[in-house]
């Protein structure tokens, strides 16, 4: 193992965890506040971007499972959302949709679509539209003003995931922003040149 990729392979060890923790985190904080946001996939989409969607697969639900234990037992019903978040996101940093502010808003709102899309199934069937976060009120909301639970849920996720991506797809681009180019260098993924960070 030469020393580039030994370097390689400690920076992405390193960085793992952090992300985890980044999940975990803000996650934690909007639960605690019952705001109807998530926040909980920043990690997952700065990891995809420095490192591959693979690896942001794996924080994502790594992130969600450990939540799932210590902080809200739903969490882990939501697993695929993060490896889709993460294939999504991967496929938009390849095409470089993270070079410029519009183009990240115009990703976050089509991420929030797709995650709201992939998550109402699992939020139907096992929840019957109550998943013990923020959304719960909105749902809720559509459901007193008349609308069955399946569209009580689509209307949901259509009203805060698309803003909800635009924030942390935001907040992605920012912090990559703030990084100095010389330690973005120290991952390996073609995406950051796509995208204009190195």
């Amino acid at each position: 193992m030469n020393s580039t990729t030994k370097q390689t392979n400690m920076t992405t060890l390193a960085f793992l965890p952090l992300a985890i923790a980044i999940n975990i985190g803000i996650g934690a904080i909007v639960k605690a506040l019952n705001l109807p946001l998530y926040l909980d996939s920043v990690g997952t989409i700065l990891t995809t971007i420095l490192l591959g969607w693979r690896l942001g697969a794996v924080v994502g639900v790594l992130g969600f499972l450990i939540t799932s234990l210590i902080i809200n037992p739903f969490a882990a019903y939501f697993i695929f959302t993060q490896v889709v978040i993460a294939g999504a996101t991967g496929i938009a940093a390849r095409n470089g949709w993270f070079k410029k502010v519009i183009s990240t808003i115009l990703f976050g709102i089509g991420l929030g679509v797709l995650a709201a899309i992939v998550s109402a199934p699992v939020i139907i069937l096992v929840f019957q539209g109550a998943t013990g976060n923020g959304s719960a009120l909105v749902t809720a909301f559509f459901v007193k003003t008349g609308h069955q639970i399946l569209n009580s849920v689509f209307l949901s996720g259509f009203s805060i995931e698309p803003l909800d991506k635009v924030i942390q797809c935001l907040l992605v681009f920012y912090i990559l922003k703030s990084i100095p180019k010389t330690l973005l260098s120290k991952f390996p993924s073609e995406n950051l040149k796509r995208n204009n960070l190195i």
